[in-house]
Order: structure tokens, then C-alpha cells, then sequence
């Protein structure tokens, strides 16, 4: 069992994991800029002459920095869009211009679905993935056909890095996913607990209370707020007044009062202070006749609603 922690609002935890997943977009597209800016470096000096296509690289880089930007200024509508949109053109691009489907670029097809999955909603991934299985059968069919330039393939420096650069930020990209979807598991996952536990407690208070009222040699009456019903009576109120359980269930707590002005200033009373003092009043008993009684009542609130609880002793000097 975790240790139990303070009840939280959903709501909040919910904040929370949009916050973590903020934090965690902002992140990836710092690595993605430095790595792409790296990687056309990379490229431009390792490439043979007239080889070299840093500039897709470049291109990649400035625009996970836009992106970022966007983040900074709070414009979270577009930037995930954009990055996405962004990842799929360039990748394309990438694999059109080494000429292969099995060049390293084919792997950011990939990186966009994971991110599409992380940050966009469950369309934007459907979408993402079926443009991506049809980009790269595109690209697949061209090739084959001859339709693109004639790739070297070639398993150089260039190819290794970038492969592990897009495999390194899928990999952070789904640690910190994982990292802020365990925090929020663990956070529902506890209140939870918390909610069994007072559950549980609760329950033990009800039926240590039913107990009570039961064998409570004192009557006592139970009945809705809203509507002054009765719900139940303990057997030493059915005693006293001489109803029985299926009569006084369900009959309006008025009818018990001899005078209903009394009954009303009663319960006006009850509402303003959630409680009476003892009252003397007369009360009616089952078979018509009245009584002096001490009368208490308090509010009491319950799953169902507002309860009141009725305490009624007879009078002192009442025949």
C-alpha cells in the first residue's frame, strides 16, 4: 500500500500532467534544434564535395526552434502541429534526396508518430501514422521504379549518427512521457486509497451509529430535510409512540406534532442554526393521544442528502 497523501482535485492532477508534458515538449525541442544544427555541421563536413545536404538538416533545426519559441509564447495550439507537419516534410524530403527508403532519415517517420501520439490528440495521431505509411509507400514505389536518384548507401559516419540522434530522442522523448504519466498514476492511484480508506472509515462510523440507534433506549426519529419524511425510527421510539417500523416510514414528521405553528418555528429554527435546543411540545401518538414531550433536533448530512435527527423524551410531570 502507498502512503496515503492529502485528497487532491482530479482536476489539478490533470493540470499537472498538461504542465509535465509542457515541460517535457519544450525539452525535446530544445535537443531537436541542437541536434539537427549538429548534425548539419556534421554533414557538411563529412559529406564528399557536392554531397553534402546539411541544409535539410538546418531546415529541421530552425523550425523545432520556431516551435519552441511558439511554446514560450504560450501558443500551444500550433506548435505540435507545426513540429509534427514539419518532421514528415523534412523527412521526406531527407529520403527523396539520398535517394533510398533505407537511408537513416526513414527513422524520423517514427520520431513523428511518437510525437503526434505524445502531444496530439487521438485524430492528429491516426492522421500522422496513415500519412506516414502512405509517405513512405510513396517513396518506397519511386524508388523501385526508379523514379529518384541513385542512392550510395554507403553505411558511413553520417548514416550511424544520424540514425542514433533520431533513436536518442525517441528514447527521452518516451522517458519523460513515461516519467509524467507514472507521476499522474501514482498521484490517482493514491487518492484512491485515500478514498477506500475514509470509505472504509466511514462505514464503520454508520454501522457503529446504527448500533447505537438501535439499542438506544432513548427515541429517536430519522427523517429527510427536504422533504420532513421519515425514514426510520428505533424500536424505542416505535415503543413510546406505539407505531410500527412499516407506518412511521415514509409519514411526514409533521403529523407527530399536535400543533403545526409549533412544528413550523420548530424546523425554521433547525434550518437558521442547524440545531435546536430541548423544546417542550405535545406530540401524537399512534393511537390519537397527545403527550408532553422534550423535543431536539440537528442536521445531519449523509450520501443521500441532509438528514435530521429528532430526539424525543417525555416531559417532566407528563401523565
Amino acid at each position: 500500500m502507498l502512503d496515503s497523501l492529502p485528497l487532491e482535485d482530479p482536476a489539478e492532477i490533470e493540470r499537472s500532467h498538461r504542465r509535465a508534458q509542457h515541460s517535457s515538449l519544450r525539452w525535446v525541442l530544445v535537443c531537436v534544434t541542437l541536434t539537427m544544427l549538429v548534425m548539419a555541421v556534421a554533414d557538411q563536413l563529412l559529406s564528399p564535395p557536392g554531397e553534402s545536404r546539411a541544409y535539410i538538416s538546418l531546415s529541421m533545426g530552425i523550425l523545432a526552434l520556431l516551435s519552441y519559441l511558439l511554446v514560450r509564447l504560450d501558443r500551444r495550439k500550433w506548435e505540435s502541429p507545426l513540429m509534427v507537419t514539419g518532421v514528415m516534410v523534412a523527412t521526406t524530403w531527407a529520403v527523396y534526396s539520398y535517394g533510398s527508403v533505407r537511408s537513416a532519415s526513414t527513422f524520423a517517420y517514427l520520431g513523428a508518430v511518437v510525437m503526434a501520439g505524445t502531444y496530439l490528440r487521438l485524430r492528429a495521431l491516426w492522421i500522422t501514422t496513415i500519412a506516414g505509411v502512405l509517405l513512405l509507400g510513396l517513396l518506397t514505389w519511386a524508388e523501385a521504379s526508379g523514379n529518384m536518384a541513385q542512392a550510395g548507401l554507403v553505411p558511413d559516419l553520417r548514416y550511424w549518427l544520424m540514425g542514433s540522434v533520431i533513436i536518442l530522442l525517441i528514447g527521452a522523448q518516451l522517458h519523460h512521457t513515461r516519467k509524467a504519466n507514472d507521476e499522474v498514476y501514482l498521484r490517482h492511484l493514491s487518492q484512491v486509497e485515500e478514498r477506500l480508506r475514509l470509505e472504509h472509515e466511514r462505514d464503520q462510523s454508520m454501522r457503529r451509529f446504527r448500533r447505537i440507534f438501535l439499542l438506544n433506549p432513548t427515541a429517536l426519529l430519522v427523517q429527510t430535510a427536504n422533504t420532513q419524511a421519515v425514514v426510520e425510527a428505533n424500536p424505542a421510539f416505535e415503543r413510546s409512540f406505539g407505531y410500527r417500523g412499516d407506518q412511521i416510514a415514509g409519514l411526514h414528521a409533521g403529523a407527530l406534532w399536535v400543533d403545526g405553528q409549533e412544528w413550523q418555528e420548530h424546523r425554521k429554527t433547525l434550518i437558521e442554526r442547524g440545531h435546536t435546543d430541548w423544546q417542550q411540545r405535545r406530540w401524537r401518538r399512534a393511537d390519537g393521544t397527545e403527550v408532553e414531550v422534550l423535543v431536539s433536533s440537528e442536521l445531519s448530512e449523509d450520501r443521500s442528502g441532509m438528514l435530521i435527527l429528532t430526539t424525543v423524551i417525555d416531559a417532566p410531570g407528563a401523565g
